[in-house]
């Protein structure tokens, strides 16, 4: 007897096309679940690399008086609509060892994580007077 020629496709075929077709498929989504999550993380440390570069520039501009003695609005906050997830803190000390350099550092705060950012800033000591007259 001669074999028929068979028209369609076997149970077997059908069920093993559909789990590579499976595997392909959860690997694709995970694939693009992980850069979605990059994607968010790099957006997030954008932000907040920023957010605490305008709060150095904003430190870097104050006079020595000021850096010794920072205001409660300048020393923490939290920032405006719609960045409101994230709080700063700033210190800025005294280096002990070399007059007129202080070391700063900002650091930005979200429910997840935080973020330092660190400087060094130079201002001139103020001139120490001898109290003689100039003669």
């Amino acid at each position: 007897m001669p074999m028929r020629a068979r028209r369609g496709i076997s149970l077997f075929e059908a069920v093993a096309s559909l789990a590579i077709v499976g595997v392909v498929s959860v690997s694709a989504l995970s694939a693009i679940g992980g850069e979605m999550r990059t994607a968010a993380r790099a957006r997030r440390a954008l932000e907040v690399e920023a957010l605490a570069t305008s709060r150095l520039d904003f430190l870097v501009l104050m006079n020595d008086q000021q850096l010794q003695n920072l205001p409660d609005s300048v020393a923490k906050g939290t920032f405006d609509k719609p960045l409101d997830e994230y709080k700063w803190t700033t210190t800025a000390a005294p280096v002990s060892t070399q007059a007129g350099i202080y070391n700063i550092l900002v650091q930005v705060d979200w429910k997840s994580g935080s973020y330092a950012l660190h400087s060094y800033v130079y201002r001139r000591p103020p001139l120490a007077t001898t109290g003689r007259g100039g003669r």
